[in-house]
């Protein structure tokens, strides 16, 4: 499976139980990648996405049961080491702040290869950054 996560500078993911951010520019990029492929959500992220509209998004709390070695996953709120052993590759996209947070990413990226990185704005961010790993020695 292909993990897709948001991060802040220390991988917080959500804070008392709310998103630290969101961006609608970043959303669309996530759809525009994954349009020819599943994306499996959990209930808690179905907001930030148009379900009616993006036709290729599955929703399902336990989405890491039956998602394909080709889906994509996005995770705001569960724990990654739970699916760690399934991921294939990651896409991680980095709020470049720091924000309160209690939940956090906790898959350790030492045995993962880089193979892109970039930096875009975003709608309420001056800069975010994408980068994607796959499993690898550094």
């Amino acid at each position: 499976m292909i993990l897709i996560v948001c991060v802040d500078e220390r991988n917080g993911m959500t804070f008392n139980n709310r998103r630290q951010s969101r961006d609608k520019i970043l959303t669309g990029r996530i759809i525009e990648k994954t349009k020819d492929k599943k994306l499996w959500i959990t209930t808690f992220s179905k907001d930030i996405f148009n379900i009616e509209e993006d036709g290729n998004i599955m929703i399902d709390d336990k989405f890491y049961s039956i998602a394909e070695k080709e889906d994509y996953c996005f995770i705001e709120n569960i724990d990654a080491n739970i699916i760690s052993d399934k991921v294939d590759k990651i896409i991680l996209y980095n709020w470049n702040r720091h924000y309160p947070a209690d939940k956090y990413f906790n898959i350790s990226l030492d045995n993962w290869l880089i193979i892109s990185e970039e930096n875009f704005t975003g709608s309420s961010h001056d800069n975010i950054t994408e980068r994607i790993y796959v499993r690898g020695k550094r």
